[in-house]
């Protein structure tokens, strides 16, 4: 029921709009990185410096997460989001119009910034919007993520190929409108009763903490020394010293008291470490499909397609299911799912013909899909509907962090192993010596799969000792 004065919802319109900006945001990243060495040539800059267009994208928009999530809670979802909208298409302008690294840099800021809008409150618009079906609902979020990632890099081939690479940025713009212009007649903007304020102090402790630990988390791919530590350190810090804060003022940035809820944090957990798993196979495989097998990029591509493909297809059904039977099972069973296919992962060789490797990629990614949507239906139905914002954010804010560790404890697990049987510094694979990549890459997919194991092992203690003792209570 819509409150007095409020427009009724056209629910199907609003999910659209949503919809629409996840695939624009899933699509830029994904086209991003296929266009980096056509830019790097252009702009005339080193391999290291262009890598900035994409990292400075991450963490900015990890560090703006939360903050937008709460001002969602404040000012209205909607209303954020729409900002969101506007300062992503505004963001993506401005990419196109840089002739150089640093406004390019900056512009991807822009783009972060309406990214962290949009990401931290369009699971609470959907949450209260569609209360009876957010499975499926979260689904579609799903399906629309893994069909942006599936394109990506298709898509950005194509236009890199043929257009200059301001055409990546350029295609955002259409998207962007389509989505504002829908969404102003689709989606209402519910604004809490009570007034609230921003925890402005709060917010200053916990943007620079978020930047600074994520940023340690990126360097820490390729290098481990006292800057990466320094920068995690201060992190900390400045993490310890925003929960000091947080516990004294009226009106908090984090209600803490929601992390007292103990299925509520082993949801978050498990969240962090699948896609931690997730991120790794994203990682590792087209190294192992060019550099190991020889195929050609885009042979590779097409091959690691089918990763996304999965999860498009069975992310929506996921969801649907996880409405009528719960949602407990359906992240049960896409664990157990999930770690198996890591384990088989494990055991790729370097004769291993692609007619297997497919199934193998399609089990994998079956698993972490049976998991994701219900997972963030279980999150999301933790929330109280002042906290929604928040809530979505924090969830949002877990996956990247997921997906940041993944890269590195797979890059620094892999290059590690293939150092201490080389007996030297190994930091990319070893011509004529494919077994070293081989050996690290088993190395790393049995982690993995031990790293999911430790997350179904908390949600088989959550389940059976902690949701039946509370039910008891």
């Amino acid at each position: 029921m819509s409150k007095a004065g409020e427009r009724a919802p056209h629910r199907g319109w609003a999910l659209f709009a949503i919809l629409c900006m996840t695939f624009m945001e899933v699509l830029d990243g994904t086209i991003v990185n296929v266009a980096l060495p056509t830019m790097q040539v252009e702009l005339g800059v080193e391999a290291t410096e262009i890598q900035l267009v994409a990292s400075a994208f991450l963490v900015v928009t990890c560090a703006f997460l939360l903050v937008f999530g709460r001002l969602g809670d404040i000012v209205g979802k909607v209303r954020v989001f729409q900002i969101g909208v506007i300062l992503f298409t505004v963001g993506s302008a401005l990419c196109a119009l840089s002739s150089s690294l640093l406004p390019l840099v900056a512009a991807r800021c822009v783009q972060a910034l309406g990214v962290a809008c949009s990401l931290a409150n369009n699971q609470g618009i959907i949450t209260e919007l569609f209360a009876e079906s957010r499975g499926r609902a979260l689904g579609l979020v799903a399906t629309f993520t893994a069909l942006g990632a599936m394109a990506g890099p298709t898509v950005g081939g194509v236009l890199v190929s043929l257009f200059p690479w301001e055409s990546i940025f350029l295609i955002n713009i259409p998207i962007g409108i389509i989505s504002f212009l829908i969404g102003l007649f689709a989606l209402p903007n519910r604004r809490p009763v009570e007034k609230r304020t921003l925890d402005v102090v709060g917010a200053l402790l916990v943007i620079p903490a978020i930047l600074l630990v994520f940023v340690a988390i990126t360097l820490m791919e390729t290098e481990t020394g006292p800057l990466e530590f320094g920068l995690l350190a201060a992190g900390l810090v400045l993490l310890v010293a925003f929960i000091f804060v947080e516990r004294r003022v009226a009106e908090p940035l984090v209600h803490l008291e929601v992390f007292r809820n103990v299925s509520f944090d082993i949801d978050l957990i498990a969240m962090v470490l699948v896609f931690l798993g997730l991120s790794g196979v994203t990682m590792i495989m087209p190294f192992y499909l060019q550099n190991a097998l020889g195929l050609e990029p885009g042979v590779a591509g097409l091959v690691m397609a089918c990763y996304p493909l999965v999860n498009a297809t069975i992310g929506t059904l996921s969801g649907a299911l996880s409405d009528k039977i719960g949602c407990i099972k359906p992240t049960i069973a896409g664990q157990v799912v999930f770690a198996a296919g890591l384990f088989g992962l494990s055991f790729l060789a370097l004769d291993t013909p692609i007619s297997a490797i497919v199934p193998m990629l399609m089990f994998t990614s079956l698993g972490s899909a049976m998991f994701q949507s219900p997972n963030n239906s279980l999150i999301m139905g933790h929330a109280a509907p002042e906290m929604l914002g928040f809530v979505g954010s924090l969830g949002n804010l877990m996956r990247y962090l997921g997906q940041s560790l993944g890269i590195t404890i797979s890059t620094g697990v892999l290059y590690g192993t293939m150092s201490a049987e080389a007996g030297y510094r190994v930091t990319s694979f070893v011509a004529g010596r494919p077994g070293l990549f081989m050996d690290g890459l088993s190395t790393v997919f049995h982690l993995l799969s031990a790293i999911v194991l430790v997350a179904l092992a908390f949600s088989l203690v959550r389940t059976l000792v902690i949701d039946r003792k509370a039910a008891r209570a």
